[in-house]
């Protein structure tokens, strides 16, 4: 399946972890199929579900595996018709003359249907079983659907927020001893895929306007300001003020947006402390909260901070702070 609007992506933990399943997968489906099984030459590509499903040559199988327990979004999983077939037949326990002449056929019945999804829900397993030890927080999967998408019916099978929002795509060469080599594919939204490591996953040689650090206990929050930003700027999240310190000793970051209820550490209190540390006291912080109280807009300043943002924020509001304060900040260092 070709996609001319798909982007390269620089490496990255999400691509590695993903990578690390395939050899429990390959062993495993071998053993339901009772046939060699290999995933071979992975690459991780930005795109939309949309794009890349409207410039697919064939019909395809979506499998959808619901994210569970700290995260939440969606695995989908996708197969080409006649491969879909292929496995459903191959499952069936069909000899390969028949296995062909079905998948030649193309016409996915019920019984091979439902010995597909079997596959698809031993995907999942797998992914399951091989993600939990290796994601920092917990995770569940489980499927939800096994449905034939097509260009008809595509509106009808997802709605347009999923089918337009920027996905990482792995696509692996997938090989049946004795049948044709075929694509293996795992999509999953952008924002969720780098909430797993708290990574911020770039296309190559991309150039943003800045760096942003969020620091939010509201995982809500973060993942909204990661997809309110993150077209323009390379945007580092943590829900751990602890762990803002950290980031900010160890990254360039151009601007912080902070909130100011926080369990661990108040806004207050870090903002306090950025300002004290000579590395990191000339960069501006924007304060966040839903309760713009005088009281806190006055502590905030007094704290430290540039600026006062209200929640829920819009993008224009959003975009036209962080603008502003950076192009402060820079006049202020061309000035130094």
């Amino acid at each position: 399946m070709e996609n001319n609007s798909s982007k390269k992506i620089s490496s990255s933990k999400l691509e590695e972890t993903l990578v690390s399943t395939f050899p429990r997968i390959c062993t495993d489906c071998g053993k339901l199929m009772n046939k060699q099984f290999f995933l071979t030459n992975p690459v991780l590509q930005s795109t939309t579900l949309n794009s890349f499903l409207k410039n697919a040559t064939s019909n395809n199988v979506i499998a959808r595996f619901a994210i569970e327990e700290f995260y939440d979004g969606e695995i989908y999983f996708i197969l080409t018709v006649k491969e879909a077939i292929t496995i459903g037949s191959l499952v069936l326990t069909l000899d390969d003359a028949a296995v062909r002449e079905n998948a030649n056929k193309g016409i996915l019945d019920g019984d091979c249907l439902d010995a597909f999804k079997e596959f698809t829900n031993q995907i999942c397993g797998m992914l399951d079983n091989e993600l939990r030890p290796k994601l920092p927080k917990p995770i569940h999967l489980k499927l939800t659907s096994t449905t034939v998408i097509n260009k008809e019916n595509i509106n009808t099978v997802l709605s347009e927020e999923i089918l337009n929002e920027e996905c990482l795509t792995l696509t692996a060469t997938m090989r049946v001893l004795g049948f044709d080599d075929a694509q293996f594919i795992l999509s999953i939204s952008k924002l969720i895929g780098e909430e797993f490591f708290s990574e911020v996953i770039e296309e190559k040689d991309k150039d943003f306007k800045g760096t942003i650090l969020a620091v939010d206990d509201s995982n809500t929050d973060l993942r909204i300001i990661r997809k309110l930003l993150g077209s323009e700027y390379k945007v580092m999240v943590t829900s751990n003020p602890n762990d803002a310190l950290s980031l900010l000793q160890k990254n360039h970051v151009d601007l912080v947006l902070m909130d100011i209820y926080m369990p661990i550490m108040d806004g207050l209190t870090l903002c306090e402390r950025v300002k004290r540390n000579a590395m990191s006291r000339n960069i501006p912080i924007i304060m966040c909260s839903s309760s713009p109280t005088q009281d806190n807009v006055i502590h905030a300043v007094r704290s430290g901070a540039v600026d006062f943002l209200v929640k829920p924020f819009t993008r224009q509001k959003i975009i036209e702070k962080i603008n502003k304060h950076l192009t402060n900040s820079q006049l202020l260092v061309s000035k130094s």
